[in-house]
């Protein structure tokens, strides 16, 4: 709960339990606290994690021992695995750490008290990145549970993760581990080694770390692989209603489907979902012909012609949309868990230059390597009859007996992804005596990190010109204008380019690899002063007062297909001209990573102050009573790189009140209420302007008609697209919506926020061999003002759904009209605004216990919990309750239990998800949990009855079992199992999923039952 402030009495780190006895002649930093002081006890709340107790549960790195602390847990964390499958801040393969679930970029991450440089890729580079600091010299970790702006500055909005390493080491240690699931994927290896020296003016230490975590690909474990419907005949889930493929007797697959030919307007294949027509090959032992009709004969145009061996699938009726091809292999091997390779440098070390001064520093390096094995569907559309028969050019050969509008849609293995990182940072400082209780601090820090992201990207050129061909065009002798490919005549109807399997020539021909850059940098130096100033009749009068300049950069530049020269771009156009092009265009075929080039500065400067006064010693019920309080002011100066435009932030305050009240031996309360700030992330303010696609049907107006009788849509959501003449069958069919992003420099505003913590700590005296300890914290919090940015779907939905509507601030970002079809949506705006207003309220609970049995042996208990009372959102008017929902649960919970004797140690450990329902937001969404043949056809005909969701599940229990031998001091080796009964992920519906049924959060284990092993000696 403390460190040692570099004290000249002490050189070693000081790590005590709260209220425990400092060593005379001694000062600490507690964390939470600016003041040197002579005592151990905090008036913030704080929840103390013990790396060796995480590490003798199974966990790994850093990432896992925070992320799976309660107070964290309590909501998804960026693990590797969601950040590589999403689009996350700091990129693939990153991983941060989101206290109250407030997110990452409103928890402020310490290394040994001082702010540590984020690291990542790509434009959303905001935070602290984990992978970055080893486990093997974590000495202690110190959560600061509330708001601590006025402390340690901006960011500490939901608190503050303090990172302490060792800094005592004499001599050599080597350790090493590896976990080994009972399935293969996800194995983990980690090797390190550290050297350290004291001597008689100081000391130094250096440590080195090789990780690697092999990949966990879908097909490694059965609840991770073929997504399946999860679908029961009533709300008590008595009877599973998922369909079945007729081909393996299986559950059916509805994950990405692939290989169809999508045929529009068709008129002779029956039960159709009109007005699209799914025609599927009959690949290998399919043998489709078995369970489907060909298409009936040709009565007009549109109507499908086709070769001998496709069939029309995903009609309404159960045996079509079970045969529909849904879990390519592409996605069987695709990863859940990428892989992970770490290398990591440390030194630390200091050096008394006279009795009272002492110079310190540490050095980190950091390279992590990520590999993401993915895939992508890629398609085109066009009109058959548009070449003569036989006509190389033709890309529809065998389907020109009848006029027909057709959209292939093939799968491609080339979508991989390789980010690289490299993370620097330095610190050096002095720090001394003034007098004999006055110390002073002065240090500068540097952080870089520089990271490269390669990606496998299909090409918009090569799309636009094989679309162009496809509406007869041509191709013969025809180049891209971006990329300079010659035009390739390909079949698209082959159903070996449909299944993926692409010659050396045809990837080539659509697929390229680009690399893009982040570079971020971060420079920061303070100086403070602290200690104790005269003594009143209850003890010692404390002060901090102090200046910090800091100064963060930001440089991501995509790459060269993302962020490709227009040649189009006019240079003597203005903006105004209705003719100018951009000079930059994303050539990615569907790229959900499209940006331009982010860059841009920070500077920021601030002065802080706090004083703790003692009140009252030795009274009657006032063992000690003390009142603190602390304050900062913070000037922010923003400047975009492109075109040097300002945006200053001055004078924000930020203060906090604490008071701490021991009451007598057992017995002590304490409070908090403080406020607190952050400054827009330099991503929020200075992402380049984007442009990317979305497709007509992110409408919610998009046949509302058949959605309404479905329940896909409220009644509300029906009315406002009526009322606007907005036909209820209209199909949307058009080109994309133009989707514009950008950030929001001398727009946004910064956060501010509030909050209240009260505390009860319960110290009995149960025995001379024993201690108890229990904490029970409230918490309180509240954001303003928070900065987000809405997906295109959300704010149309939100507008439609509006009961202001059309007067809804959604509204107002998106505008229809396009050429072809003025219905249709033309451009929705996506910048970064402050729209949110979060409440997150709750409590936390700590048990700690111990006997000592003296020969026979000692037991420990260590329990933490949260039960969270409220987490709730207002955004733009419109509320949300996410508070129980699954990602976001009640209650979660961490209990170690262990028994050391003479050189044994037992531990047992047990790690509780509390049961979750997302039931409210998904009616709220669709009306009712269950569809019925009355209002859904796809219920009458392809469910034949009643079908409903099921997005809730029960509480999740995580068994880890260990046994450690220690010999002679010296040795040491750790041997267990985590996930003990091999707990498998709960299983959803309603809701998004990794895979198989289950939930796309962090709080369930998706590697299984593992053993792990770990050794360590000294010498």
């Amino acid at each position: 709960m403390a460190q040692d402030a570099d004290a000249q009495e002490d050189e070693e780190v000081v790590i005590l339990e709260e209220g425990q006895e400092v060593p005379e002649g001694t000062t600490i930093l507690v964390t939470g606290s600016r003041i040197r002081r002579s005592e151990a006890t905090s008036s913030s709340p704080l929840q103390i994690i013990d790396p060796d107790i995480a590490r003798r549960t199974g966990a790994t790195d850093v990432a896992e021992i925070v992320q799976n602390s309660p107070i964290a847990n309590g909501s998804s964390q960026i693990t590797s695995a969601i950040s590589a499958n999403s689009v996350s801040n700091g990129g693939q393969g990153a991983e941060t750490v989101s206290l109250r679930g407030l997110g990452a970029e409103r928890t402020l991450v310490l290394l040994n008290s001082r702010r540590a440089g984020p690291a990542g890729t790509r434009g959303g580079v905001s935070s602290f990145d984990l992978n970055v600091l080893p486990s093997s010299i974590i000495q202690s970790v110190e959560i600061l549970k509330d708001g601590a702006s006025s402390i340690y500055g901006s960011d500490a909005v939901a608190g503050v993760v303090n990172l302490l390493t060792k800094r005592s080491t004499d001599g050599l240690e080597l350790d090493g581990s590896v976990t080994l699931p009972f399935e293969s994927g996800g194995e983990i290896y980690q090797v390190s080694a550290a050297w350290g020296k004291e001597f008689d003016r100081g000391h130094i230490m250096f440590a080195g770390e090789y990780y690697r975590q092999e990949e966990l690909e879908r097909q490694d474990r059965d609840y991770l692989g073929c997504d399946y419907d999860y679908l029961f005949r009533t709300e008590d889930g008595d009877e599973r209603v998922d369909l079945i493929d007729p081909r393996t007797g299986d559950l059916a697959c509805s994950s990405t489907t692939w290989g169809h030919v999508w045929a529009y307007y068709a008129s002779n294949v029956p039960q159709t979902n009109a007005p699209s027509t799914l025609m599927q090959f009959s690949y290998g032992n399919d043998n489709l012909g078995q369970y489907l009709a060909r298409p009936g004969p040709i009565t007009g145009d549109f109507d499908i012609s086709s070769p001998d061996g496709w069939y029309p699938v995903s009609k309404w009726d159960p045996i079509s949309q079970g045969l529909t091809n849904g879990y390519h292999p592409f996605e069987q091997k695709s990863s859940v868990i990428p892989e992970t390779e770490r290398y990591t440098a440390y030194v630390e070390g200091s050096f008394d230059i006279t009795d009272t001064i002492r110079l310190y520093g540490e050095g980190l390096f950091n390279q992590r390597r990520t590999y993401v094995d993915s895939y992508s569907q890629f398609y085109n559309f066009g009109y058959t009859q548009q070449y003569d028969e036989g006509d190389p050019d033709d890309p529809f050969p065998g389907w020109n007996g009848n006029f027909q509008f057709l959209s292939p849609t093939g799968i491609l293995d080339n979508y991989d992804n390789e980010i690289t990182v490299d993370y620097y940072r330095g610190v050096l400082g002095l720090t001394g005596d003034i007098s004999d209780r006055i110390g002073f601090d002065i240090h500068g820090q540097y952080s870089r990190s520089d990271g490269d992201y390669a990606i496998d990207q299909i090409l918009q050129d090569v799309i636009d010109q094989q679309t162009n061909r496809a509406f007869g065009a041509g191709c013969a002798g025809l180049v891209t204008p971006i990329s300079n490919r010659q035009c390739l005549q390909v079949n698209w109807v082959d159903p070996r380019i449909m299944a993926g399997d692409f010659t050396a020539e045809e990837e080539a021909y659509f697929t390229e690899t680009e690399v893009g850059n982040t570079l971020y940098e971060q420079v920061f130096v303070e100086a403070s002063v602290s200690g104790q100033v005269f003594e009143l009749p209850a003890g010692w009068l404390g002060f901090a007062a102090g200046a910090v300049y800091r100064r963060d950069d930001i440089n991501d530049l995509p790459g060269h297909i993302t962020y490709a020269p227009n040649p189009d771009f006019d240079p003597t156009l203005s903006e105004d001209d209705p003719d100018y092009e951009r000079p930059f265009v994303d050539n990615g075929f569907a790229n959900p990573f499209s940006s331009g080039n982010t860059v841009g500065y920070r500077e920021t400067t601030e002065a802080f102050a706090e004083i703790e006064v003692p009140l009252l010693r030795d009274r009657p019920l006032v063992q000690d009573l003390v009142l603190s309080a602390s304050a900062r002011i913070t000037n922010v100066n923003s400047v975009r790189g492109t075109d040097g435009f300002s945006d200053k932030d001055n004078g924000n305050v930020t203060y906090k009140l604490m008071g701490n009240w021991q009451v007598n031996d057992w017995l002590r309360f304490r409070a908090t209420y403080g406020t607190s700030y952050r400054a827009p992330a330099l991503f929020e303010l200075f992402l380049a302007d984007q442009v990317s696609g979305a497709r007509q049907t992110v409408d919610p107006c998009v046949n509302w008609g058949q959605n309404l009788a479905e329940g896909a849509i409220t009644q509300r959501i029906a009315d406002n697209c009526a009322s606007e003449g907005l036909a209820d069958d209209r199909t949307g069919a058009g080109i994309q919506a133009s989707v514009f992003t950008s950030g929001g420099v001398g727009v946004l505003e910064s956060e501010s926020s509030r909050a209240i913590t009260a505390s009860t700590i319960l110290t009995p005296y149960i025995g001379s061999n024993s201690d108890l300890a229990i904490t029970i914290d409230y918490f309180d919090i509240k954001v303003k003002d928070e900065i987000a940015q809405l997906t295109a779907t959300s704010i149309l939905r939100n507008c439609y759904d509006s009961e202001d509507f059309p007067n809804s601030p959604f509204c107002d970002l998106f505008e229809r009209g396009q050429d072809g079809d003025p219905t249709n949506i033309r451009n929705i705006f996506r910048k970064f605004i402050n729209v949110d207003e979060q409440l997150n309220r709750g409590i936390d609970f700590t048990v700690r216990a111990s006997h000592d049995f003296g020969e026979a042996g000692r037991v420990q208990l260590l329990a933490q919990a949260t039960y969270q009372l409220e987490d709730t959102v207002s955004r733009l008017g419109e509320f949300e309750d996410f508070n129980g929902e699954v990602g976001d649960p009640k209650f979660t919970a961490d209990i170690n239990l262990s028994y050391d004797y003479k050189g044994w140690g037992l531990l047992y450990g047990l790690d509780i998800v509390g049961a979750s329902s997302s039931e409210e937001d998904y009616i709220e969404d669709f009306g009712n949990l269950c569809r019925s043949p009355e209002t859904s056809e796809f219920a009458e005909f392809v469910y034949l009855g009643t079908y409903c969701v099921r997005p809730t599940t029960e509480a999740v229990f995580y068994h880890n079992l260990s046994l450690t031998k220690e010999f002679a001091d010296r040795f040491e080796i750790t041997a267990g199992v985590s996930n003990i009964f091999d707990t498998r992920p709960p299983e959803v519906s309603g809701i998004t999923t990794i895979g198989g049924a289950s939930p796309f959060v962090s709080q369930y284990d998706w590697l299984g039952r593992r053993v792990f092993v770990r050794a360590g000696i000294n010498f």
